[in-house]
């Protein structure tokens, strides 16, 4: 099977969420191969759950600092993008994976985990979706199994930490992000494109790809999309909202 690997780049919190939305379309279409991107943020952002509620978040401090809020399609806990950490999202037919989420989870976290392993980072997998180091968090990651058969997951790794801004942000204490959460810096002083690289070698290998842009349709409904629906968080009125924390101190899920 061939797949599309589309190359880092930044965009705001709004444009990423709809780039990935508009991929999945794309695949689910028939219009793409499967793909695998890689991305930035243009500011500090914080993504929160399908449907997290958005109190668990300090509103007042992401305006304090310029930080983007974004709703992800996918569920899960709230998760800070810091400008340096590097995020990616694998969409394709779920068959790719033997019709199994958790076999798609194992395998793509593999990949960063064999990354990491490149710098002597011991990396494991843990609660299905969870990245450690020493029993501390580097890496969230989130799925959604949509029409079509189409599978799409994404996630993060942390390069590194502020951590005079994200307890702010996430309503935690700095002691706890301390005791639960890691960076790669914490471990080794490698270059970010030393890291970017590992991370598309193991993302590529063993597969049939092609380097490739966003399509013109693709672009034109993320911009779409971004404008109507990722440029809020509020859901719509009778949704039920659930409590779930930060991603980086609570696990799973």
């Amino acid at each position: 099977m061939k797949w599309r690997l589309i190359e880092q780049r930044p965009y705001s919190a709004s444009m990423n969420m709809a780039i990935d939305h508009a991929i999945y379309e794309s695949v689910a279409n028939g219009r793409e191969l499967p793909t695998i991107r890689f991305y930035k943020w243009e500011n500090n952002s914080v993504s929160i759950g399908a449907y997290q509620n958005p109190k668990e978040i300090n509103l007042e401090a992401c305006k304090k600092h310029n930080v983007e809020i974004v709703r992800r399609m996918t569920g899960g806990r709230a998760v800070f993008h810091g400008r340096d950490d590097f995020t990616y999202s694998v969409i394709a037919n779920i068959r790719t994976f033997n019709y199994s989420i958790q076999s798609a989870y194992r395998q793509i976290c593999l990949c960063m985990i064999n990354a990491l392993k490149e710098f002597g980072i011991k990396a494991t997998l843990e609660n299905k979706n969870d990245i450690l180091v020493k029993g501390k968090k580097i890496s969230g990651n989130a799925a959604k199994l949509m029409n079509e058969g189409v599978y799409l997951q994404h996630g993060t790794l942390i390069y590194s930490m502020d951590l005079s801004v994200m307890p702010k942000l996430l309503n935690i204490s700095e002691e706890t992000v301390k005791e639960k959460a890691t960076s790669v810096l914490e471990h080794k002083k490698i270059p970010q494109q030393k890291v970017y690289q590992a991370l598309k070698d193991n993302f590529i290998k063993n597969k049939e790809f092609k380097i490739d842009e966003l399509s013109k349709y693709e672009i034109m409904r993320a911009e779409d999309l971004a404008r109507t629906q990722y440029n809020f968080v509020q859901m719509p009125s009778g949704t039920l909202l659930r409590n779930k924390g930060a991603c980086y101190v609570e696990r799973g899920g």
